[in-house]
């Protein structure tokens, strides 16, 4: 194995999100006593709190043999983990119609063993471990020298500063008193931090200054400072702001931007100098709307903008990260540096498909920046609302931290804007503050441990207050409380909503083509792959298993008329009319499977066609409630949610209608979103598909339900083909057992 010493520490900082840091480190193996002592040491730092190193080695991406032992590790653990759902799945009917097949990950469960040896063989129990040479030995003691040399552990003496001007409160809408940025919002924030949680006591303040003229125009036009500057002191300032989108002016609006601008330059000198690790940028108007030339949606001046391009122009910076988790997209900052292959931008927003604000196509996940720049810009666009911790936690793990790792930043920069939090009024999201917590705490063992966030939205004061206090405390080491359900009666996580796959899908597919850490985003087999030891199982079941014209098979019912399930009368009945005539036409008829798949077997070869198998056990049937079943179906239903009339499924829990998965997804939605709604019965081909299982189901459970179904679209009922093995114990209760098993 190759870890380094020092990436022992990036393993166990996220650990300590968990429990509320509550982790207990136990030694176990490590027989390379350099190689131990350092990474113990550097482990035991980590817990101390001090900031994970920077890895001396550039990350190498994944190789082929470890991309499959993790997907066939996801594919094992997918259907208990709801996190692990976002993958993609690909049925039969893909592996044969798809070609090539690069993106699909095929699992392999056949295990060959080795020959036995000829004579039996004498094995050592002593002086048996694996011996170095002396050059091996040689290399391993270089490499690990030179990792000590290139491993920085040094660090600032002070954690966390802060930045916070009073000034910046007299930018205000005069018109209109309750507009959403409001100088409380930073007040409140300042009031949380001291006195609520008395954070900033153990935080140093930094004061600060006014943005000249020459650090705005590193990202903003001449002719854009002084047309601000000369619109605050003019009497048209409501004519002026009413040119823009979504901007007020004040007599104090330019001094107040300056202030917000220099105070983040004021911060980031401070960490980028090593007097402090980290820093909070407490500031307002917000910034990450404003274009070069254009004040925007509430902006000014483009505050982390203007701190990205002086970290690369005045202290030679080639590799700045800024993430943008603001709820809407930073279209300003995009557009500033979307050539810009120093600095890599990525946006974490929602967009409704171009509907959200800003209202813009460039907020989509196929704008990846341009000329030099391009491959340098990240959208993650949320085409729904209330989207919450497990999306976003579910974009940190699978497109933002993958790809940072592979940048490695030499500092974060954070559009910290708190309005996709509960109970924003602009947002519609349902990020906790808790969350924002951990987000920080992830980012922190970036670059050294050099983050600074910098306030831009979020417009419910006690939400973005409560958000930047998790922040802070995730930057001084603080223990953070566990991210918890929304919802007071759940007991785990939702999973995470379709649209978020979609959207994650979406953008792994276009950034993977840039970013090699990116090469999980393969899909999973949606079947079982068959064992090595059920191959036995197999045969004997095609061998039992009979193909038998519809005429034969009427014979042996002829009792069956208008009830679903033959009863023990009309069975023996059935039995001994039909009598040995109907046991000698079932057998000059009959054909058994494996026959029948010999007979076309060429067909087989050439992929013709195909079987599918269903499952005769399920978990989930014991949902089932045949006494809440409907009189009737009728299959003519359109979906719910979008009118569709081709390829509906009804649910069997709570018998709504929704289009299948190559109409709209409804029903796919609905099976995965509902809570305990995971049956579905087509209307097509009257199969069962257990989405909590990702599989076909058939069980004498199913066919009263079916039978519903088969009458709609027949006008008659549909055969029974279980025999008389009934299984009645998917529904509890004596009575209710019996009522399934007369239907």
């Amino acid at each position: 194995m190759e870890i380094t010493p020092a990436f022992y520490s990036h393993l166990l900082s996220p650990l300590l999100l968990m429990a509320q840091g509550r982790v207990a480190v136990v030694l176990e193996g490590g027989y390379c006593l350099e190689s131990l002592a350092e990474g113990c040491a550097l482990t035991l730092k980590t817990l101390l709190g001090d900031p994970a190193p920077r890895l001396a080695e550039a990350l190498q991406p994944p190789s082929e043999s470890m991309q499959a032992s993790i997907l066939n590790c996801i594919y094992s653990h997918r259907k208990y983990w709801k996190c692990l759902q976002l993958y993609e799945l690909y049925d039969l009917e893909d592996y044969n119609n798809t070609n090539p097949q690069d993106n699909f990950h095929k699992v392999i469960k056949c295990y060959v063993p080795p020959e036995p040896p000829a004579q039996p063989g004498r094995y050592e129990t002593r002086n048996c471990y694996p011996v170095q040479s002396a050059d091996e030995r040689a290399r391993i003691q270089d490499r690990l020298a030179r990792l000590h040399l290139a491993t920085d552990l040094s660090f600032p003496p002070d954690r966390v500063c802060f930045v916070y001007d009073e000034l910046m409160l007299e930018h205000r809408n005069s018109a209109e008193k309750w507009h959403p940025e409001q100088p409380e919002r930073i007040a409140k924030i300042m009031q949380r931090l001291t006195g609520d949680y008395q954070l900033a006591q153990r935080m140093k303040r930094l004061p600060g200054r006014l943005a000249t003229t020459e650090e705005l125009c590193l990202v903003h036009g001449p002719e854009h400072v002084r047309l601000i500057g000369e619109v605050c002191q003019s009497s048209t300032m409501k004519q002026a702001a009413d040119q823009y989108n979504s901007i007020y002016f004040h007599p104090s609006t330019d001094a107040s931007a300056r202030m917000a601008t220099g105070s983040v330059l004021t911060v980031v000198e401070d960490v980028l100098e090593g007097r402090t690790r980290s820093g909070v940028c407490v500031v307002r108007p917000p910034g990450h709307h404003a274009e070069a030339d254009t004040p925007h949606g509430f902006c000014i001046y483009n505050s982390i903008a203007v701190a990205a391009r002086h970290a690369v122009k005045r202290y030679g910076l080639r590799r700045v990260l800024i993430v943008d988790w603001d709820v809407h997209h930073g279209n300003g900052t995009q557009h500033i540096f979307e050539q810009d292959p120093h600095v890599l931008y990525i946006s974490v927003h929602r967009y409704d498909n171009g509907a959200f604000f800003p209202r813009s196509t460039d907020a989509d996940y196929t704008v990846v920046g341009s000329g030099p720049g391009r491959g340098f810009n990240v959208n993650i666009p949320w085409n729904r609302k209330g989207m919450g911790d497990p999306e976003y936690v579910a974009a940190f793990h699978s497109v933002i931290l993958p790809i940072a790792y592979e940048y490695e930043p030499e500092v974060v920069l954070v559009s910290a804007g708190f309005d996709a939090a509960i109970g924003d009024p602009l947002g519609g999201c349902r990020v906790t503050p808790e969350a924002y917590g951990h987000f920080t705490q992830w980012l922190s063992v970036l670059a050294g441990g050099r983050l600074v966030l910098c306030l831009e939205g979020g417009y419910n004061v006690n939400s973005i207050s409560h958000a930047m206090a998790m922040c802070a405390k995730a930057l001084l080491g603080d223990p953070l409380p566990m991210l918890l359900p929304v919802s007071g009666t759940a007991r785990t996580p939702p999973a995470t909503h379709a649209s978020c796959c979609e959207t994650l899908w979406n953008v792994l597919s276009v950034q993977r083509l840039y970013w090699r850490s990116l090469c999980f985003n393969k899909k999973l087999p949606s079947s079982e792959p068959l064992l090595e030891e059920t191959g036995s199982e197999l045969i004997e079941a095609l061998d039992n298993m009979t193909l038998s014209e519809r005429g034969g098979t009427d014979q042996q019912q002829p009792q069956q008329t208008t009830s679903s399930t033959p009863s023990s009368s009309s069975a023996a009945t059935a039995g001994s009319s039909g009598g040995e005539q109907a046991g000698s036409s079932s057998k000059k008829s009959s054909q058994t499977l494996t026959e029948f798949l010999e007979a076309n077997l060429e067909a087989l070869q050439n992929e013709e066609m195909f079987a599918v198998i269903p499952r005769r056990d399920c978990p989930h049937l014991k949902l089932l409630r045949p006494e809440t079943a409907p009189e009737a179906i009728d299959t003519r239903t359109p979906c719910s949610d979008c009118g569709a009339e081709v390829e509906n499924w009804i649910c069997l829990l709570c018998f709504g209608v929704y289009c299948g998965r190559y109409v709209n997804e409804h029903m796919l939605q609905h099976g995965t979103g509902a809570a305990d709604h995971p049956l579905a019965l087509s209307f097509a081909d009257l199969s069962v598909w257990c989405y909590g299982c990702d599989a076909y189901i058939d069980h004498p459970a199913l066919h009263h339900y079916k039978n519903l179904v088969h009458q709609d679209k027949f006008h008659e009922p549909l055969v029974w083909s279980y025999g008389s093995d009934l299984v009645l114990d998917v529904v509890p209760g004596s009575s209710t057992g019996r009522k399934a098993g007369q239907d």
